[in-house]
């Protein structure tokens, strides 16, 4: 049987556990999200560079499904929502910034090919000029650590839209799936010995990808209220 909701909480560290008080009640699910030895199809080896996404990739390849589907990390609980009609989708705040646009803000900060390299993509699969381009080059809004609510049904269609991209991206980049690969490219891609802040690169670009698709496709709530779980 299908359950109604369900909340993904991503952590890496047993210890993050306890320090914010996580467990399994009610709607809330845990993901340690580099775990390697948990069943089903994953990129949990590989959570250094795509943290949060291992998470949504996961639930997605394996079939998790629930009515609604919530995803945040161990810092920000989603603790409020409501029922959602098809096409909507509630998030944590998003980053609005008032001085840059998206495009040039991550090339200020990682590796601008990468960015490059996924509107290249997209336009290969959607065509130049097509709207997620356009909000990538033009729009100053995306949402922080992939914390957001949605119908089951639009998480897939989420899905369809940003793996494709991430794994053709894998591929131009000659990564292979590979952790050693992924690890030499942030090594390349470090600026002032950041290796593991550029580390999260993909995750970084998974976070303007998937906001690029909410804002274009769905329509986006924002909730304030976060917090710990209840005791």
């Amino acid at each position: 049987m299908m359950n109604d909701i369900n909340v993904w909480i991503t952590y890496h560290d047993e210890k993050q556990i306890e320090d914010y008080s996580l467990k399994e009640t009610g709607e809330y699910r845990l993901f340690k999200a580099n775990d390697t030895k948990i069943e089903g199809e994953n990129i949990n080896y590989l959570n250094k560079f795509y943290s949060e996404i291992c998470t949504l990739y996961w639930v997605y390849k394996n079939k998790k499904k629930s009515r609604m589907i919530g995803f945040c990390d161990y810092r920000q609980i989603m603790t409020d929502w409501f029922n959602l009609d098809n096409g909507m989708c509630i998030t944590l705040p998003p980053i609005h910034m008032s001085s840059t646009i998206i495009y040039s803000f991550y090339k200020e900060a990682h590796n601008m090919f990468d960015m490059i390299d996924a509107i290249d993509i997209i336009n290969e699969l959607y065509g130049k000029g097509n709207k997620y381009t356009k909000y990538l080059l033009n729009e100053r809004i995306f949402i922080e650590n992939c914390c957001f609510m949605m119908n089951y049904g639009d998480f897939e269609k989420l899905c369809e839209f940003l793996f494709p991209i991430l794994k053709e991206f894998d591929r131009r980049n000659n990564l292979n799936m590979d952790f050693d690969n992924y690890m030499a490219k942030a090594k390349r891609d470090s600026r002032y010995d950041d290796v593991d802040y550029q580390c999260r690169a993909v995750a970084f670009l998974s976070e303007r990808l998937i906001s690029c698709y909410i804002y274009t496709n769905m329509n986006a709530i924002s909730i304030i209220k976060t917090g710990k779980l209840a005791e």
